[in-house]
Formats: C-alpha cells, structure tokens, sequence
C-alpha cells in the first residue's frame, strides 16, 4: 500500500506539480554530458520514482522494528566496523544522500560494539524537523544519539573517552568560500565541507566510506570502503579527495540513486573568490 501511494506520488510529483524539475534536468545534463536527452530523461523518472519510494519508506519507519529493516539490507562487509572496534578505534561513517539512510541509520548500531551516533542539519520548518527526529530515533531511549551540525565539535569533545562510530553525509553544499574543500566532481569544480577530515585528524577517527545502492525496490545493498585508518599520516586534502572520489564512482554506477534536486552547485568559486 505504500508503494501505491508511492506511485500516486510519483504521478503527482513529476506530471503534476514538476517538483524542482528543472534542478534536476539541469544537475542531469551538466553531470553526465556524454548522455543523450533520452538517457537523462530515463534518469530523471527514476530518480522521482526512487524520491517517493524513499519518503514512504521513511514514513515506515514508525512501525517498523531494527530486525525488520535488516531484511531490507544487504550488509556486504560489516566485519570492517567490528576490526575497527577491536583495536578501539573510533570512525566517521561517511556517506551521501544515496539508497536509504534512514534506513542504514536504524540498523547501524547492530554492525559493531561501537557507540553510535548521526550528525544531522535542521530543517527549515519546526514541524517536519519533529517529525523526522522522532522517526530517527523511534529505535532508541536515547536522543543525545543525533547530533546537530552545529554542535558536532563540542560533543565529540564530550563523547571522547568513548569508541564511537558517527554517521556523517558529507555531501551537502557547504558556503562556497575560498577556504572550502575545491575540487573536480562530476564535471565541475564543486566545493565540500571540510569538517569531516579536520575533525577526524583531530579527533584520530578512521573515515570509512559506506556505499549504499538500490538493488530493487524495497531492498539496499551496503558496502563499507575504508578511506584511512590512521588519518593523521594522510595529507591536506587526501581524505576528502578521496570521500569525494567514492560519491562520484557509486553516482556513475547508479545515477538515479543520488538526490539530484539538491541544489549542490549553488557555488562557483570565481564567484565566491571574488
């Protein structure tokens, strides 16, 4: 019934009301120019049908148990997490906007014995950000479990005594000034938050890129990618470069999984620098 509903939406969505249709045939076109007007098209639908999908499954999760969102995943190699925890190692979880993170977010602390947590950024209206912090943390007595944006530093300080694993979507448009992460994405110089790898070098968190793809409706396959363990012994700019590296790859293999009517390329830095 919920996939009905998600097709309805769908109809409503892209026929209809043409939700941020021109975002997205724009982000389209620009990210992959080696396409044809017909290939993006079959992109394009996927994507809103992928869209709906995924907001009806988020609004499962009022009645839906951890066990029961573990039959939705495929976990390929979780036993990374549990390698990491025995060496008492913290870690970022660094993913995108891709597959089903609500769903990874409530089956996450079953993976290892670390503490877990998830960065997140309010909403813009108070009543869907209530909304979806309750189905956040439905799995949990414990809210301190979701940690916002702009309060990360100052609890990780609090939680440092502790071996954590917190879940980080670093995909998302950051200011656009000059002292931003620049780099090529998809065609085009795109700016990124640079917090993920200053805090994990000074925090000493390993980063691990968690890839989640659609496999068929209903069900994710997840795949865990170590970027660094140690990542003080890694360059300026290596970690992100190489976060960065792995958004693009899992968008090219699966192009109608990421969220394209995010405005990411708000920013150019000519703009900005200038």
């Amino acid at each position: 019934m919920l996939y009905l509903g998600a097709d309805i939406g769908f109809f409503f969505l892209y026929h209809l009301v043409r939700y941020r249709r021109k975002v997205v045939r724009d982000n389209l076109v620009k990210s992959f120019p080696e396409k044809t007007p017909k290939e993006i098209k079959a992109i394009e639908k996927k994507f809103y049908h992928n869209f709906c999908d995924l907001f009806a499954e988020t609004l499962k999760l009022r009645r839906m148990t951890t066990e029961q969102v573990l039959e939705h995943l495929t976990l390929v190699n979780p036993e990374l997490l549990n390698e990491l925890y025995q060496k008492q190692k913290s870690v970022f979880l660094a993913t995108q906007h891709s597959g089903n993170w609500e769903w990874f977010w409530h089956a996450q602390h079953t993976l290892s014995p670390h503490r877990h947590f998830a960065v997140y950024k309010k909403l813009e209206s108070p009543y869907f950000d209530r909304l979806v912090f309750r189905l956040r943390t439905n799995f949990t007595d414990d809210k301190e479990v979701m940690i916002e944006d702009r309060q990360m530093k100052n609890v990780l300080d609090q939680i440092n005594g502790s071996v954590n694993a917190v879940l980080v979507l670093g995909d998302q448009s950051p200011r656009g000034a000059a002292t931003d992460y620049w780099t090529g994405f998809l065609h085009r110089e795109t700016c990124w938050y640079t917090g993920l790898e200053k805090l994990a070098k000074k925090y000493d968190y390993a980063v691990v890129y968690m890839e989640m793809t659609r496999e068929h409706r209903g069900h994710y396959l997840v795949r865990f990618h170590q970027i660094c363990e140690e990542p003080r012994t890694m360059g300026e700019g290596e970690i992100l470069e190489q976060y960065v590296r792995q958004v693009e790859r899992s968008i090219k293999n699966s192009p109608d999984n990421w969220l394209w009517s995010h405005r990411r390329w708000k920013h150019t830095r000519k703009t900005e620098a200038s």
